[in-house]
């Protein structure tokens, strides 16, 4: 079982640069709350607007000192191969194997061709290794979906270890449903409010926002299969307005720490009338 990985938002200060201590503070209270895992520098985490330097120290302070290193997955955000490539292999010099990777995304609605030789370009270099790679289906975002059909190629070509998985946070049921007819594919869904009719078909668990914030009413519904009515209507709140933001303000109002209002830009702060409306959903869930 996959369980539950935190798709942790990045603490920023005011001069708009990693707050590491906040950091660390935040993924060590995640783990030690039930989280298996701790996904780093996805959609949450604002990953294409930090520089791979900054991702890399990022992750070379918090290993090994305050997490293992299977207690990591890394997104990699990228539309070049060779990069993507490169970046990979620097992560494996310090341990870390799992990654959650996104399609290319500039050129829109690419053709399951063109997606399989770019996905191949990258995976062909890690046949002889521990890689893990969960395939991020997030088309509303990438304007690509990541297609089951592809996923099966992909697995039957390079072997269901290398292409583990996949995250599904589109926000349809349907999309779930077409992962979830391969019993052999981890599939980690995205969206909170599906998870307890996914994990009742067979999904492995949930990598998503919201356990940034409450960590253990997300495995609460893992466990139980029973989805959270208060949840629900939080996560119906976030998504009025810019998700990644909301997220932030959301930990901001229930941590006390106004930092985690911090975005960098193209993103803006959560404005007031948002915070307002999340306010009494959290003192609710609280």
């Amino acid at each position: 079982m996959f369980g539950l990985s935190v798709a942790t938002t990045t603490p920023f200060t005011s001069e708009g640069e990693i707050d590491l201590g906040i950091l660390k503070h935040h993924v060590v209270n995640s783990i030690n709350s039930g989280a298996k895992s701790i996904t780093f520098f996805g959609t949450t985490g604002e990953g294409p607007s930090l520089s791979f330097s900054e991702k890399y120290k990022t992750i070379s302070y918090l290993i090994p000192n305050y997490l293992k290193e299977d207690q990591v997955v890394v997104a990699i955000i990228c539309s070049n191969a060779k990069d993507v490539v490169s970046e990979i292999n620097k992560y494996n010099n310090i341990g870390i194997y799992r990654f959650l990777i996104s399609p290319p995304y500039f050129f829109g609605n690419i053709g399951s061709f063109g997606l399989k030789e770019w996905f191949s370009e990258i995976f062909s270099c890690y046949l002889k290794t521990d890689n893990n790679f969960i395939l991020y289906n997030i088309p509303q975002v990438t304007g690509v979906r990541v297609e089951n059909s592809l996923i099966s190629e992909l697995r039957q070509e390079f072997g269901p270890h290398l292409v583990y998985g996949v995250k599904d946070s589109s926000g349809s049921l349907k999309s779930a449903k077409s992962y979830l007819e391969d019993e052999n594919l981890m599939v980690a869904i995205g969206d909170e409010r599906l998870i307890a009719d996914c994990m009742s078909l067979g999904a492995s668990g949930s990598i998503c926002g919201l356990s940034n914030i409450f960590p253990q009413k997300i495995l609460k519904i893992l466990e139980t299969r029973s989805e959270s009515r208060e949840v629900n209507n939080l996560v119906e709140s976030i998504l009025k307005f810019p998700v990644t933001s909301g997220i932030k303000a959301a930990l901001a109002i229930k941590t006390q720490n106004d930092i985690w209002f911090n975005v960098r830009s193209p993103l803006i702060r959560a404005p007031k009338i948002q915070i307002r409306e999340l306010r009494p959903y959290i003192e609710k869930l609280d």
